[in-house]
């Protein structure tokens, strides 16, 4: 049964029951002009060098909440890392608040939230922070699960914070392991638990493993779900998970996955995608984010995994810097790009092509039909058909308007009219959309005042 969440076709057959003339294609991402966003300029930041960062827009306070891990040069007498905060109304124009909790260098007028919370620091602590809206205990709003050492060994820990800047930390590991990179977690509705994802080894390399826990503190053991394929290059590894559940869609999880090339030391994105959050297709022949040549991000790039949205796009924040991963020189800071929202992936064609969907069922009422697409210096013409295949009267082809911009929300009508309500009627139907140089990503059935409140 259809309902509010956009129908996204993604890589598999789950919606599509044929298509001809069409190939699957990833996101296509273009870099705001205001990059980088953030610069890492402040006496305490240009100690060392950006590393991991965790970024969410926090719905109630209307902001976008940076957080983000400074790792310095290890020395005697110096803790090895620093956490630090930042903040936004829009996504673009960043803000480090004088926050007074630590002193760097006799003033604690800077926007360190703390040090490696570990009592002996021992490698690298990285932060994933959430904030939990169901959580009943205020004080534990905001969680954090980091990389922590005690007497028996090495895994993860979690913190907790009521607004996001003053924390706490549990005293002991919760979950052993050589969890060595950006673990993270959120809460999937779709099981009713909290998922976690964390760094794995097959065979010698790092892979993504997953985990669940009922209250994000009690983790089930993680168990490998995505690796790097036979045929891919030997030097080519997954360095961070990157997975987040976005929410706007049925059923939709991305992977940003940080690429690694073990012998130029250069990260590189690509893209994947699941219905499950365990079975991911990857889009292994290309990259979904990479540096570009003789700008302040040509050296590596690696996306945040969240799902945010700046002026009414998509919003992928990345990390960059003009140099390698362990080079200590450079430009670095946070740069953002930007897609058409819902668009992860698409049927496009060039020239003509078809797609048809399973039968599917949507609610009665007056509802409408929306496309996410582009089409612009195209079209897409729409028909509907019952579940047997056969023209529904008033929504053929040759009824139909041809949609030919680009949008998330793109109506479609017929004879001047949108309204499904005679479709609906008759029970399950199908769609079939006829392409010419267009791509399609997805779709809604809602009514139009319904669409008007949806981004």
């Amino acid at each position: 049964m259809l309902n509010r969440q956009a129908e996204l076709f993604l890589h598999d057959n789950e919606l599509i029951q044929e298509q001809s003339g069409l190939r699957l294609v990833p996101a296509r991402l273009r870099r705001h002009a205001a990059n980088p966003v953030l610069v890492i300029d402040r006496p305490w930041e240009r100690q060392g060098i950006l590393n991991y960062v965790t970024i969410l827009h926090d719905e109630e306070e209307g902001l976008y909440r940076m957080w983000y891990q400074i790792l310095r040069r290890a020395r005697e007498g110096t803790n090895p890392s620093l956490c630090l905060y930042a903040q936004s109304r829009d996504g673009i124009r960043w803000e480090k608040p004088e926050l007074g909790l630590v002193t760097f260098e006799g003033s604690s007028r800077n926007n360190i939230l703390f040090l490696d919370p570990n009592k002996e620091p021992r490698g690298t602590p990285v932060y994933w922070v959430e904030k939990d809206y169901a959580e009943p205990d205020p004080q534990r709003r905001f969680k954090m699960l980091l990389n922590r050492w005690d007497f028996r060994g090495r895994g993860v820990g979690i913190g907790y914070s009521p607004d996001g800047i003053h924390w706490r930390f549990t005293s002991y590991v919760n979950r052993m392991g050589g969890f060595d990179a950006q673990n993270l977690f959120f809460w999937d509705d779709r099981i009713g638990l909290y998922t976690g994802y964390f760094r794995t080894h097959v065979l010698g390399k790092r892979a993504v493993g997953r985990g669940t826990s009922p209250d994000a503190f009690h983790w089930s053991a993680p168990v490998t779900v995505h690796r790097i394929g036979d045929s891919e290059p030997i030097n080519w590894q997954i360095y961070g998970p990157g997975i987040f559940k976005y929410s706007r869609a049925r059923h939709v999880y991305v992977m940003y996955m940080d690429g690694y090339e073990a012998d130029s030391e250069i990260f590189r994105s690509q893209l994947g995608l699941s219905r499950d959050g365990i079975h991911f297709h990857r889009f292994s022949d290309g990259y979904f984010l990479d540096g570009t040549p003789g700008q302040w991000d040509a050296g590596s790039v690696r996306p945040v995994p969240a799902e945010a949205v700046v002026d009414g796009q998509m919003a992928v924040f990345y990390t960059a810097s003009d140099h390698t991963l362990h080079d200590w020189e450079g430009t670095r800071g946070v740069g953002l790009a930007l897609f058409q929202q819902g668009a992860f992936a698409g049927w496009r064609a060039q020239g003509n092509g078809t797609l048809l969907t399973r039968p599917l069922l949507a609610k009665r009422g007056d509802p409408s039909l929306f496309l996410n697409a582009e089409a612009e210096g195209g079209q897409i013409e729409v028909e509907l058909l019952d579940a047997d295949g056969k023209t529904l009267p008033g929504f053929s082809r040759a009824d139909c308007q041809p949609v030919t911009e680009n949008g998330s929300l793109l109506e479609v009508k017929w004879n001047g009219q949108g309204n499904l309500a005679p479709a609906v009627a008759r029970g399950a139907f199908r769609i079939r959309l006829h392409l010419r140089d267009a791509t399609i990503y997805g779709f809604r059935v809602i009514r139009p005042e319904s669409a008007a409140v949806l981004f």
